[in-house]
């Protein structure tokens, strides 16, 4: 199926990614991700939790529930090392035959697709597939899952000098286990080719809709080049400064902002409601900002400035 390029309207999905890190994210319920799409991937209510998870409880969710529209956003191309995207997922039982809903993509390659990721019923549990460009599950996780509980995914792939040399991993959290450094031995892989006849450049990452019985819920997507699922500090993507939007206190008790590592630049702050309407916008170059009208709640707090936008969410009380 085409895939379309989103516009992530509002929608945090995935990004805080201009970035450093990225979050798929939130709109108003009920609405598509991507404006006049067919069968469209939804904004669902309420957002998923995770226990210390850096994209826990951001707002909303994305709910891959049908046959229709596929999405994908952006990171930028990376082209060495190695990419981590980290997600949550919470299924239900209904998941039909357990198509992949989740994998990378290079818009250069066709349907070269890598770390294709499949849920699917077993033994009245989930069994989670993985490939590495199959789009049959190539290997599974050993132990089964359980529908209507939240997991941490985290797909990696290395890139590999040569020519077919690349590989796939997949990494599953339950609530409460240690994901604070990356485990010696992934779930599943590393995963190398099988059958496939070219390489990619991992650039985006993509949601697929094939069944109309599957009911997956996706939240607080990050992608970066380093093991870092506690905290948004610097990655190393490229075309993306190391040095990322830093703001305090957070959360914002006294209704002021301060921006740290900005050097007096000239800068755009926007602020954004959890249903996408925009607060405050100021452009300034000074490094504190007056947030006291604001009321308690949480915000997406979004900033340019020299070409780059970074966002991350704001907490006022």
């Amino acid at each position: 199926m085409h895939l379309k390029s989103i516009i992530l309207k509002k929608l945090y999905f995935l990004f805080l990614l201009f970035l450093t890190n990225s979050s798929f994210g939130q709109s108003g319920v009920g609405l598509s991700l991507v404006a006049a799409a067919t069968t469209p991937i939804l904004v669902t209510s309420s957002g998923l939790t995770f226990s210390d998870y850096v994209g826990s409880n951001i707002g909303m969710a994305a709910g891959v529930n049908n046959t229709g529209q596929d999405v994908n956003k952006s990171f930028g191309a990376q082209t060495s090392g190695s990419v981590y995207v980290s997600f949550l997922v919470n299924a239900t039982a209904n998941t039909g035959a357990g198509s992949y809903f989740f994998h990378l993509y290079d818009p250069t390659a066709s349907t070269a697709f890598r770390a294709r990721t499949f849920i699917k019923p077993k033994n009245g549990q989930m069994l989670v597939g993985f490939s590495f460009n199959q789009s049959t599950q190539q290997d599974s996780l050993k132990t089964l899952l359980n529908f209507g509980q939240t997991y941490l995914f985290v797909a990696k792939y290395k890139i590999v000098a040569g020519a077919l040399n690349d590989s796939v991993s997949l990494y599953v959290f339950a609530e409460g286990d240690d994901f604070t450094t990356e485990p010696v031995k992934p779930g599943i892989g590393p995963l190398a080719t099988l059958d496939a006849t070219t390489d990619i450049v991992p650039t985006c990452i993509a949601l697929r809709q094939l069944e109309a019985s599957q009911r997956i819920t996706v939240d607080g997507f990050r992608v970066k080049t380093k093991w870092q699922l506690k905290s948004d500090a610097a990655t190393e993507i490229s075309s993306i400064k190391a040095d990322i939007m830093q703001f305090y206190p957070n959360p914002v008790t006294n209704g002021i902002i301060n921006f740290a590592n900005q050097s007096n630049q000239q800068k755009q702050i926007e602020i954004y409601d959890m249903v996408g309407r925009k607060i405050l916008f100021k452009d300034t170059s000074f490094n504190k900002m007056d947030v006291s009208t604001l009321k308690s709640g949480i915000y997406v707090l979004k900033m340019t400035n020299d070409n780059l936008t970074t966002s991350s969410r704001l907490v006022v009380k």
